[in-house]
């Protein structure tokens, strides 16, 4: 206790309660430069969640003064501060892998800002070995989930339970073409020469700055598909609640004379699509176009942007709710920005979510999301195995974050359950109907009374044993609709919020 103010203020520091997270997430990325351990050491709740999730005996080693760099190790943090005391180079330091376009800086800095920014409250963050490529940032052949030592990339946060959200920022950044032109710039006359003060800054951005072969080899980008293999084959059977946020690629149109979404990644999901055994894989995974640019990098991946603002809405309203069209806390504007046409093909074929710069009521202009999208509805393949056309309003990415949000509160409940001997306990049951009723009080279920939300259906398989069949409805994605007119300054403007 510390008295101040002659004694007539008693101050008395406690520390701050921990909340549960109501939507964790992770990134996987680059951090080149230093790595200061005995910061993370220092942050006892941190090796204590890494504990938790099975690196209990990493963390010994590393309180035992063992030498890491911290690589392939899931690191639980709050604040962005905490990521840049650990990794303080993170942002300056530069990259192996550099492009015309994105330059030779690190993402995953910038997305752990853009994640705490806009809301985000707790982020696992993986460091990957620049030297591995995109291998690094994917699980290896020979991947136990049991044995932490054979875990690598994706791999090491798939062991975490209450994870929701992925993200691969920097994977994004090898996937950008070393030779991809930017629009080109103005070709100004030159000035007359003329003597200036060394401090004076004459770099008037409209001059070329490299050429591309002045950059030494660069390893080519995977091919779409293959980056969705490896990402997809252990999501889709080991952690089916995953939810995995990945920008589509860039190529040049010549035609345009600029970058633009590549066509080959199109014509890859359009491929998955009509294919029935791996379309139903592509749910697990909520593809984002165009990239960000702005004052302070060349080009950015917008994942941290939207994983923080998907916890802020998980938090305030519930992991069944969109955040879409919610403004987004950044500087940066898309790029290339598209038309509202391109928007709208994009959203409906092959389904992408897609960052838009719009004009809001009050005046100003704010960066969103026009619609959280996906390439194939949410639901099992085995839900909609006709009629594909009547279960399209269910392509949303907040109707998976639901799923996901219930397979892993039913798993905690079957957990809690595991030592309850009788089979005939009416409490199982009794539980169950509590958590769904409170669902369907909160909005998550539709029907007009909660025996239409959901039933549960009790069997007996066999002597002993005791089998829920738990059947709901998800409320759709828009359930109202707020239309918003106003007359500024003899302009009419319109604003749409969903209710």
């Amino acid at each position: 206790m510390e008295w101040l103010a002659g004694a007539r203020i008693a101050l008395t520091p406690r520390p701050v309660e921990r909340r549960i997270a109501a939507l964790e997430a992770a990134m996987l990325g680059h951090c080149p430069g230093r790595v200061r351990l005995e910061r993370l050491l220092q942050l006892p709740a941190a090796l204590a969640d890494m504990r938790a999730v099975g690196y209990g005996k990493t963390v010994d080693d590393l309180l035992l003064g063992a030498a890491s760099e911290l690589y392939h190790l899931p690191i639980p943090l709050q604040s962005s501060a905490e990521f840049h005391d650990i990794f303080p180079d993170a942002l300056s330091a530069t990259t192996q892998y550099v492009s015309l376009l994105a330059g030779n800086k690190a993402w995953l800095g910038l997305a752990v800002d853009d994640f705490f920014a806009n809301g985000g409250e707790k982020l696992w963050v993986v460091r990957i070995p620049e030297s591995t490529g995109q291998a690094g940032f994917l699980p290896a052949d020979n991947t136990q989930l049991h044995d932490v030592t054979t875990l690598q990339g994706l791999a090491c946060v798939l062991v975490i339970p209450a994870l929701g959200v992925v993200g691969f920022p920097d994977l994004e950044r090898l996937q950008i073409p070393p030779r991809l032109p930017d629009i080109p710039r103005v070709r100004l006359e030159n000035n007359d020469p003329q003597f200036l003060p060394c401090t004076q800054n004459t770099d008037d951005d409209h001059r070329e700055r490299r050429y591309s072969s002045e950059l030494s080899d660069m390893p080519p980008p995977w091919q779409l598909p293959q980056v969705l293999r490896g990402m997809l084959q252990f999501v889709s059977s080991h952690r089916p609640d995953l939810q995995c946020l990945f920008t589509l690629p860039l190529a040049y149109s010549g035609e345009l004379d600029s970058p633009v979404l590549d066509p080959a990644a199109l014509s890859a999901l359009a491929g998955y699509q009509g294919n029935p055994d791996t379309a139903q894989a592509l749910r697990y995974v909520q593809f984002l176009f165009p990239y960000l640019r702005g004052p302070r990098f060349a080009l950015h991946s917008p994942v941290g942007l939207i994983a923080g603002q998907q916890a802020a809405v998980a938090r305030r309203d519930g992991p069944w709710r969109s955040m879409a069209a919610k403004p987004l806390n950044t500087d940066a504007l898309p790029y290339p920005r598209l038309s509202i046409a391109q928007t709208m093909g994009l959203r409906d074929k092959p389904g992408i979510s897609v960052l838009n710069y719009r004009n809001a009521v009050s005046g100003g202009a704010q960066l969103s999301l026009d619609d959280e999208r996906l390439v194939v509805p949410a639901l099992p393949v085995a839900d909609y195995p006709f009629d594909r056309q009547r279960y399209d309003g269910f392509r949303s990415a907040e109707v998976m974050r639901f799923l996901g949000f219930l397979r892993r509160q039913l798993q905690a409940l079957g957990e809690q359950l595991i030592f309850n001997l009788d089979y005939r306990d009416p409490r199982p049951r009794l539980l169950l109907e509590q958590f769904f009723r409170r669902l369907y009080s909160q909005g998550a279920l539709r029907g007009a009374s909660a025996e239409q939300a959901f039933s549960i259906r009790e069997s007996t398989p066999q002597e002993g044993a005791m089998l829920y069949e738990i059947m709901l409805a998800p409320a759709f994605p828009i359930d109202r609709l707020f239309l918003t007119f106003a007359n500024l300054n003899g302009e009419w403007r319109s604003e749409v919020v969903d209710g």
